[in-house]
């Protein structure tokens, strides 16, 4: 199979597996319900992946590729901090709290071995926490934290707090524009408090 098929069908594979993940679950889910899915045969998907731990490693790793390119942006973008800080405030929370971020947190919970937290720990939290302090770091705005990670950290825990806990034990519905934007703002509301940022000066 030439690689651009082959990308195209891995595509098509993990896009069920992300469906068959939110309507079941991760225990309930198995590797013949996602080939049915995609109408391919087991075969392939253990030759690809190697097992239902594996698909499911491939597509935390496929969703947050999506987000980081997405948060990256937002980072790069020519205006001022704080506009950035919007923008990559909910850029962040829409892929946190999404339904096939949740699923892939409970099916980390479900996973006796570990490795899927690990692999979302590390194509999650690992990736973000540079981009935002490089943020800080090149944008030196006048706060008073000990270093730029410190302020990256600050502003994660004010910004997610304990709302993705909320989601994945289904005490918090999914979030809409509205919602997200207000919790954006006063977690930057909080942050320029915390900080000692006066954007006037």
């Amino acid at each position: 199979m030439k690689e651009h098929r082959k990308a195209l069908r891995r595509a098509e594979i993990e896009a069920a597996a992300q469906e068959v993940l939110i309507e079941k679950g991760y225990a309930a889910a198995s590797i013949l319900d996602v080939a049915k899915r995609a109408k391919a045969s087991n075969e392939t998907l253990y030759r690809w992946y190697g097992d239902k731990l594996g698909l499911f490693a491939a597509l935390v790793a496929r969703n947050a590729a999506g987000g980081m390119a997405i948060l990256t942006g937002t980072i790069a973008q020519d205006a001022p901090l704080e506009q950035r800080l919007e923008a990559f405030g909910r850029a962040l929370l829409k892929g946190i709290l999404s339904d096939s971020a949740v699923e892939l947190n409970r099916a980390a919970a479900a996973d006796a071995t570990g490795q899927l937290g690990k692999s979302i720990a590390e194509n999650g939290r690992d990736a973000v926490m540079p981009l935002l302090q490089k943020l800080f770091a090149t944008s030196k705005p006048n706060l008073t934290f000990a270093s730029d990670m410190e302020a990256a950290e600050s502003f994660i825990a004010l910004l997610v707090s304990d709302m993705q806990a909320r989601r994945i034990i289904g005490t918090l519905p999914s979030p809409d524009e509205a919602f997200i934007d207000a919790r954006v703002d006063q977690a930057i509301a909080q942050f320029k408090v915390l900080g000692g940022w006066d954007t006037s000066a």
